[in-house]
């Protein structure tokens, strides 16, 4: 299957290919899914974490605020 919604990729798949430039750039198991990966590819920052057991991106800054009521 290809999927390009990373969040629901960490939580149903085993393995992992990104591409770059038409080309594998890394492929691998959880493991190689890392924001320096993701960065790289995307050009974009992003946090990872996990959330009720469960590995998490979060694009953009490098700092979460919490949400205030």
């Amino acid at each position: 299957m290809t999927m390009h919604d990373l969040n629901l990729a960490l939580r149903y798949a085993d393995r992992f290919i990104f591409f770059k430039g038409g080309r594998i750039f890394a492929h691998g198991s959880h493991q190689i899914v890392t924001p320096g990966v993701i960065e790289e590819v995307y050009g974009l920052p992003v946090i990872m974490g996990e959330l009720g057991g469960v590995h998490c991106v979060v694009p953009g800054s490098t700092v979460c605020k919490p949400i205030q009521d």
